[in-house]
């Protein structure tokens, strides 16, 4: 897991509302995916099993869960208890999770600490998986990279794709296990639009430019690389890995996540000031965690020091979007697939 992403900044739930419109779009597809599930063979006593791979702090994760488990309540008039599991990495802050879990207190929720790219439930026990926005983020940093921080705006980097097939691969291959047979895999990929964009290359070049303005050391450069690749849709609908990992493709497709600030800040509806620290505080709460892990690595910077040049670096990163605020485009797409476990 050397150079893989820590887990998302405090801030995160106040900061995705991109990713919920994602969730939001998803909404269908769970659906769909509801009505070819058959329960029939299942003990009514034994609890049905549904997991969220990549639940970060959990405001979107439980929206989707509860999405799914009022589906499945209405549509097949189902009564049995649900146990849902939130999949993260250990180093996720598992507690903001957790206050908002005992908040809600409408479903029995647990905690699975592992990677997603490992095996996390026993095998053939899971009813539904889901999983939003999360496997953009790859298992490890396959290499470093100059000049840009991330890898989609370097196109050429091969070790980049080829860490992402595999991990496709051990994402699609475990989850087919955990799988009962019959079971349902409803998957929202973050992706490069048909222009090969992902709808964040502003956002993404002024990291890199701040990171250089800040004045790290060559080193410190080179290890801020995020260890994120932003697959085709082509790769997303991998036939070839769905019948090999005995997944059937029900249904594909590719839409467009957008929210509407940017007409907001054009129609005079909040200013220049309050659009700059939206988009700051959202690039922030997936961002800053690689940042001060390359400022981290060679254990030449107190904690102290390395807060001062994080806060800087937002501060330089917040006056960057108010100069090319009309650049920054606020629709990012997003490639929906139901698998089902045959």
């Amino acid at each position: 897991m050397s150079g893989s992403i820590k887990g998302m900044v405090g801030c995160y739930n106040m900061n995705s509302s991109q990713q919920m419109c994602a969730v939001e779009l998803s909404l269908p597809f769970i659906q769909q995916a509801i009505d070819i599930l058959d329960l029939s063979n299942i003990s009514m006593t034994q609890p049905l099993i549904i997991a969220d791979f990549g639940s970060s702090h959990g405001l979107n994760s439980m929206y989707a869960i509860k999405s799914i488990i009022e589906y499945i309540q209405k549509s097949k008039n189902e009564q049995r208890s649900f146990l849902i599991v939130h999949n993260d990495l250990s180093t996720n802050d598992w507690t903001i999770l957790f206050d908002l879990l005992n908040k809600d207190n409408s479903y029995y929720g647990l905690a699975s600490g592992r990677s997603f790219y490992e095996q996390c439930l026993p095998s053939n026990s899971l009813i539904i998986g889901y999983s939003s926005t999360s496997i953009h983020w790859l298992s490890c940093k396959p290499c470093n990279i100059s000049n840009i921080c991330i890898s989609p705006l370097n196109i050429n980097n091969d070790k980049f794709k080829h860490q992402a097939y595999l991990d496709y691969s051990q994402f699609l291959e475990h989850r087919s296990n955990e799988l009962i047979l019959g079971g349902v895999l409803i998957l929202c990929i973050h992706c490069l639009n048909d222009k090969e964009l992902n709808g964040l290359e502003i956002a993404h070049q002024l990291l890199y430019k701040c990171a250089q303005s800040l004045l790290l050391t060559e080193q410190e450069l080179l290890d801020y690389t995020i260890p994120v690749y932003y697959r085709t849709y082509s790769e997303c609908i991998d036939q070839d890995l769905f019948k090999k990992f005995s997944l059937k493709l029900i249904k594909s497709d590719m839409l467009e996540a957008r929210i509407n600030i940017l007409n907001q800040l054009q129609q005079g509806k909040i200013s220049l000031d309050e659009f700059a620290k939206d988009r700051t505080q959202f690039v922030r709460s997936w961002g800053e965690p690689s940042l001060r892990q390359a400022l981290e690595m060679n254990n030449k910077r107190s904690e102290k020091d390395i807060q001062i040049l994080l806060d800087q670096f937002w501060k330089m990163y917040e006056n960057e979007v108010k100069q090319l605020s009309n650049q920054f485009d606020t629709s990012s797409c997003r490639t929906y697939l139901i698998l089902k476990k045959i």
